[in-house]
């Protein structure tokens, strides 16, 4: 299966470089798997398909013309700024456009996961702007009351996950504000390494001298990663924006924080930056080249137990009443419903009462 995948996709992109471009030979060249994804939804009858990715366009919009039904897509980042710029990611950025570029002026409805991207969507494709459903998670995942500082030991701690550990990420400066705070605050981080990053990462920690304050922690399940976080008492959200993408991104750790009722260091990417600015509170801004401003907001915060129980109350009640799943869902069921009542098929209030 793999062999066949591999050289299917190989001729596919062989024929796009070409020039040649079908549906069929998009689907095929944009992954392995993508012919047998389409197969696979083409056997689902449903009144809606909702694709999540470029790789499930195709297969949603056949199934979706094969069944009479109609097709959405939800851009959990901007897919043509996903690789780094550059020739190298030439043919990547060429078969998403083409794809993307293909589908969603036909697509039911669009969603994005900041606004930044939605607009980056709207701006690239000459489509109305996506409704942004922030990466945000249920309020049955949030500790039951707010907390005055964490308990993870030993302290005071800043916290940071992904499912990978590796570079890009801002951890660099990270380590060198840990190691330069007056609070001299333990840097958790929990996910799997990067091919050779955990030994850059801890070289790095041992010529600053803080070797014994890294911790790294393993990966749990994402139906823990709320819990986790409360334990802390600071979140590190330490993008640097390196690809267009990720400067216009909203990362679900962020909204992981809030939920968690942790007050978050924020780099400034342009998306994080305008958001930073909706709750000053608890979103703690900082440069990210500068290790010397993020160690003076965590000083700010981890050196005064009011401050840190302030900010953590702030992030807390944002999480309860604004940045939770249950507060963002309703704005995916109104779209769903009123693609779906479009076709006379069903209604806002049917689809808010189905199981």
């Amino acid at each position: 299966m793999w062999l066949k995948q591999g050289l299917r996709l190989r001729l596919a992109r062989q024929a796009v470089r070409a020039g040649f471009t079908n549906d069929a030979l998009l689907t095929a060249a944009w992954h392995p798997a993508a012919c047998e994804l389409a197969a696979a939804a083409a056997k689902v009858e449903a009144d809606l398909y909702i694709a999540h990715y470029p790789a499930a366009l195709p297969a949603a919009a056949a199934a979706a013309r094969l069944h009479g039904a109609r097709y959405a897509f939800d851009a959990e980042d901007f897919h043509p700024g996903d690789p780094p710029e550059g020739p190298a990611h030439e043919l990547t950025r060429r078969l998403t456009r083409a794809i993307e570029g293909r589908y969603l002026p036909g697509a039911a409805y669009v969603t994005a996961a900041s606004p930044d991207i939605a607009d980056a969507y709207a701006r690239e494709y000459a489509i109305a702007t996506p409704k942004t459903i922030l990466n945000v998670f249920p309020l049955g995942d949030a500790p039951a009351a707010a907390s005055a500082a964490g308990t993870a030991a030993p302290g005071p701690s800043v916290y940071w996950f992904s499912q990978t550990i590796g570079p890009d990420r801002g951890l660099e400066c990270a380590l060198q504000a840990i190691a330069r705070s007056r609070s001299r605050p333990h840097f958790y981080v929990r996910g799997q390494f990067a091919a050779g990053y955990r030994e850059r990462l801890t070289g790095l920690a041992k010529s600053l001298g803080c070797a014994d304050r890294l911790h790294v922690l393993a990966p749990e399940a994402p139906s823990q990663m709320v819990r986790l976080a409360a334990q802390n008492d600071v979140g590190l959200a330490s993008e640097i924006g390196h690809t267009p993408n990720r400067k216009i991104a909203l990362t679900n750790k962020l909204f992981t924080y809030l939920l968690a009722g942790l007050p978050v260091m924020i780099s400034d990417t342009p998306a994080q930056a305008r958001f930073a600015a909706e709750a000053p509170s608890c979103l703690r801004l900082y440069p990210c080249d500068e290790p010397q401003s993020l160690a003076r907001e965590l000083d700010m915060l981890l050196l005064d137990p009011a401050a840190l129980a302030a900010a953590r109350a702030a992030a807390f009640e944002l999480g309860r009443t604004r940045y939770n799943w249950e507060t963002e869902s309703l704005k995916l069921i109104e779209l769903v419903g009123e693609a779906l009542s479009r076709d006379g098929r069903n209604t806002v209030e049917a689809v808010c009462a189905s199981p």
